[in-house]
């Protein structure tokens, strides 16, 4: 995949994630994306940081002790964790949403 289309989808997928949080109660969950990064943060407590790594063509998660690589499945479209576990980037952050915030996302 092209550097241009890479960036496109990632913009896209955080677009899409941050639009999510708009209806959220802010002391529940918020969320900001600048500078290409995407930082949601629940109960002004814990961060989740989502940020491109364009030479690997790969997003990178990170929340708290953990840590995530998602590629793209072009078959699928969806973001994978690159470890083989299932992982999908969206429902990840939904999970983290219901987990720390009491909150179901709509994405």
């Amino acid at each position: 995949m092209s550097e241009t289309a890479y960036r496109h989808r990632v913009d896209e997928l955080f677009s899409r994630l941050d639009a999510a949080f708009a209806a959220v109660d802010p002391d529940l969950a918020e969320s900001e994306y600048a500078q290409g990064t995407l930082v949601v943060i629940f109960r002004q407590a814990h961060k989740l940081i989502l940020s491109p790594q364009a030479p690997a063509r790969q997003i990178w998660a990170a929340f708290r002790d953990r840590a995530w690589h998602f590629s793209l499945d072009e078959a699928s479209g969806r973001w994978l964790d690159d470890k083989g576990q299932g992982v999908e980037i969206v429902a990840l952050v939904a999970r983290l949403a219901r987990e720390h915030a009491g909150v179901e996302l709509r994405i």
